[in-house]
């Protein structure tokens, strides 16, 4: 049985898996590419998350407005009509922008985990 679901999952399309993957990011959290990558079992291809989202049909279930860039950045031209409505869907559903930016610590999904250099190094840098 181990083998079937395997086989299966392989049967699956690096872009069906990386649309299944947007699907499951929460109301109100946003994915960064890399992160959607990493969920669809393609670590490094952040690029291609951008190329499937942009080709990807008109879909009321397809949450690509939760998906931002590594920087907390709408990755959209900033002003452009998409940008705007991809920044409304956001806040509409609680994202807070600071200027530009969504802040990763508090509205990423999925959550990462703290690593031991800012563990060890954040105190000292609040202390300088």
């Amino acid at each position: 049985m181990g083998r079937a679901k395997k086989s299966a999952a392989r049967a699956t399309s690096p872009a069906e898996r990386i649309l299944e993957a947007v699907k499951r990011i929460p109301r109100g959290r946003v994915s960064t590419y890399g992160a959607v990558a990493e969920l669809a079992g393609l670590p490094r291809r952040a690029r291609l998350v951008g190329a499937v989202l942009k080709q990807a049909p008109a879909s009321r279930t397809l949450p690509w407005f939760r998906v931002i860039n590594s920087n907390g950045r709408i990755s959209l031209p900033a002003g452009s009509d998409a940008y705007l409505q991809q920044r409304r869907k956001l806040e509409a559903e609680g994202v807070i922008f600071r200027g530009d930016r969504v802040d990763l610590k508090r509205y990423g999904w999925p959550p990462r985990d703290v690593t031991l250099d800012e563990l060890l190094w954040k105190p000292l840098a609040r202390s300088c």
